[in-house]
């Protein structure tokens, strides 16, 4: 039987993705999103072992395909119904959800590597945090959307509009008629939180066998 070499590498590396905020970043940059591209590309020969996927639902549609479609490729999805402003955009916020699963997985299950792929800096405290535990922090964005401080804070930078038309392949239902994209918007002001988030201590780490 022919040996097949393994090109994993030792590190373990989990993504956390706002999909609406990235969804409109690459839209904004001329491109289209692709999760499973996107999912393989922050892999990378890495050893991936969950991928978060964040999404906000629209209360006026009662089944989104793409949610369906992101279910059945086995990301890990959060969802929450957002709301929609008088200008017609739907509105929904993910940057506390994102900070608590964070710390809870990361202590559980003490990745390597975590890939933020967002388009904010509410979370820069808590990628210093991660940062001071060995934790490397990887920002996944395009350069438009991807905030200074946030992008200065972490160890890496990937420009998701130089992966190449291996992200672009994905057919997305269009925006209904009348409607403007989707926009995540801050319902509160969440960076108090954040940074108390991220000054708390954490759990003690749970013991490897309890993962089984």
């Amino acid at each position: 039987m022919q040996t097949v070499t393994d090109t994993l590498t030792a590190e373990r590396v989990v993504a956390f993705i706002d999909y609406h905020n990235t969804r409109e970043a690459l839209h904004r940059a001329d491109h289209q999103i692709d999760l499973l591209a996107l999912r393989n590309y922050i892999a990378e020969g890495r050893h991936l072992i969950e991928t978060f996927v964040y999404f906000i639902t629209d209360p006026l549609v009662a089944d989104d395909e793409t949610l369906a479609r992101l279910q059945e490729h086995g990301f890990l999805i959060q969802s929450k119904r957002g709301h929609h402003l008088d200008d017609g955009q739907l509105a929904g916020n993910f940057d506390l959800d994102i900070a608590l699963d964070i710390q809870d997985f990361t202590t559980r299950a003490r990745p390597d590597i975590v890939v933020l792929v967002v388009g904010n800096a509410n979370l820069t405290p808590l990628i210093h945090r991660l940062r001071r535990r060995g934790i490397r922090v990887e920002i996944a964005s395009t350069p438009g959307d991807a905030v200074r401080r946030m992008r200065s804070a972490a160890n890496g930078f990937i420009d998701l509009t130089q992966i190449g038309q291996g992200v672009d392949n994905l057919p997305l239902p269009p925006d209904p008629p009348g409607e403007q994209p989707y926009a995540a918007l801050l319902d509160y002001d969440e960076e108090d939180d954040l940074d108390d988030l991220a000054q708390a201590p954490l759990q003690q780490p749970v013991p490897a066998g309890a993962l089984a």
